[in-house]
């Protein structure tokens, strides 16, 4: 029998940081994944073993870096935002687009759409929604309808940092104030012809913001959310942003999942820039990092962190590094023989996936009752069923799996099979105390026995006529058999005293 359920992840505690080739040059800002290539951002213009005067844009195929297309802004580390069929990027005043060979402009030409940086993006109701710095022709926000810009009413009144459709409307968060004619304090929701407020909102900058759990994050310089103490990372309860985590000392700029929690990066240095949520808590990655984390992305089953760091998790990583952590394991075993004697004995195989680096078995009724070895030999005195529970760990997690019925031991009195079981019977089953049994028919002359589990005659009767009471004080609570024998035959039942 083979026995398995989903792992869950817990905490990991390997050192698993590694740089990505030589790394940049110069500071990494952005991340974003299209076409199964890592793609990143940035004021270099040498990454890896890729040079260029001034490009700010490389991919990432897996083994090495090569050059993307020439920007004109290393601003654009801060716009790139992946569809299916496009990388769209934020490149000075205008939003450019690559779809894997080429760049073009998203308006078809080469002047900028708005007077400074544009670097925010997504799409919302099948339409282009660009935010940034630019306060002309519109104020920080702006819509693409397919020919041209439109504006959001009157826009922000100050930088639009983060665009995300969210729950029928489109998330707007940044340093503005106010959006169209309302006080919003950083965090707005846009629903295609309004503004609307998200609770109270926060006090300072929003810079980040990831789903986690089906449910909105955000990150950034912020110390208050609606009202309430919250250092720098909040989420959204679905009619306010509360806390998340532990104090942080300085603002957070990048929020990723990875194996299912949530992970942040920036400035503070408590953990060392980069940290995962432990509950309430924040808790180192690694070593973390010695400088700003700026960005970051999951990429091929490894989460890829960007920023001015030189090293992570305490070995040389220029700008870029990967942290990963193996698959966590998924507990299964089989049993090489699950019907047994008592004292008798099987061997338990551990055949979990993903490799493990610590286990812990648990036997109920048997000998031992624990152990950590692969494939442990176990033994049972005592007739029952009896489960067994096996956990596994390894960096990337735990998992657990209990099969309730893995070993049957069964009461082996040595009675031959196919003899009639139904010319007797007792009451009551289970019995404490005392013990009536009744024949179907009249006995001359017989002898009832009471076997316990190792077939040892505990208490013997004479049994003539059609009843017999008996007293069973003097027995232990257990699993017996009573077998009624005569010359002419043998039956016999089972029996549970408690």
């Amino acid at each position: 029998m083979l026995f398995a359920i989903s792992a869950v992840p817990i905490l990991g505690h390997a050192q698993t940081w590694s740089p990505v080739s030589t790394g940049a040059g110069s500071a990494v800002y952005a991340l974003e994944m299209f076409n199964d290539e890592l793609y990143a951002g940035g004021t270099f213009t040498q990454i890896g073993s890729a040079t260029s005067s001034s490009y700010f844009l490389a991919r990432w195929d897996g083994s090495a870096w090569s050059k993307a297309a020439n920007l004109s802004s290393f601003m654009a580390a801060d716009g790139l935002y992946a569809t299916d069929t496009a990388l769209y990027i934020g490149d000075g005043g205008r939003v450019r687009f690559w779809n894997g060979a080429n760049l073009f402009n998203l308006t078809g030409v080469s002047s900028s759409s708005f007077n400074s940086t544009a670097y925010s993006m997504a799409h919302f109701q099948d339409t282009l929604y660009v935010g940034g710095f630019f306060s002309s022709p519109f104020s920080r926000i702006a819509r693409w309808d397919g020919s041209a810009y439109e504006s959001l009413t009157s826009g922000c009144d100050a930088q639009v940092s983060d665009l995300l459709p969210f729950e029928g409307q489109l998330f707007v968060g940044g340093n503005f104030m106010v959006a169209g004619d309302s006080l919003v304090n950083h965090t707005a929701l846009w629903n295609g012809t309004a503004w609307n407020r998200m609770g109270a909102g926060v006090n300072d900058d929003v810079l980040a913001h990831c789903m986690f759990r089906d449910t909105l994050y955000i990150g950034g310089r912020f110390t208050q959310a609606n009202g309430l103490p919250a250092s720098r990372v909040a989420k959204w309860n679905g009619s306010q942003w509360v806390k998340v985590g532990g104090t942080l000392n300085d603002y957070v700029t990048a929020m990723a999942v990875y194996r299912d929690q949530l992970y942040i990066g920036g400035a503070f240095t408590t953990p060392s820039h980069i940290a995962r949520l432990s509950g309430t808590t924040w808790v180192p990655v690694g070593a973390g990092c010695n400088d700003k984390v700026r960005t970051m992305e999951v990429f091929h089953d490894s989460l890829f962190a960007g920023g001015s760091f030189t090293t992570a998790g305490g070995i040389p990583a220029q700008r870029i590094a990967k942290w990963h952590l193996p698959e966590a394991p998924v507990a299964s075993f089989t049993v090489d023989s699950t019907a047994l004697c008592p004292n008798g004995c099987t061997t338990f195989t551990d055949h979990s996936t993903n490799g493990v680096s610590s286990r812990s078995w648990s036997f109920p009724g048997g000998v031992p009752t624990t152990s950590i070895d692969s494939t442990p030999t176990v033994c049972y005195a005592l007739p029952g069923t009896w489960p067994v529970t096996l956990t596994v760990t390894n960096a990337g997690g735990t998992s657990s799996t209990t099969d309730s019925s893995a070993v049957f031991v069964d009461v082996c009195s040595g009675i031959q099979e196919g003899l009639s079981r139904a010319v007797f019977s007792i009451r009551p089953n289970p019995a404490h105390g005392s013990l009536e049994v009744r024949s179907n028919h009249e006995q001359a002359q017989a002898v009832l026995r009471i076997r316990d589990a190792a077939g040892r005659v505990v208490q013997e009767e004479t049994f003539s006529g059609n009843t017999l009471l008996l007293d069973i004080n003097g027995l232990r609570p257990g699993l017996f058999v009573v077998s009624l024998e005569s010359a002419e035959s043998r039956t016999y039942q089972r029996l549970v005293i408690e």
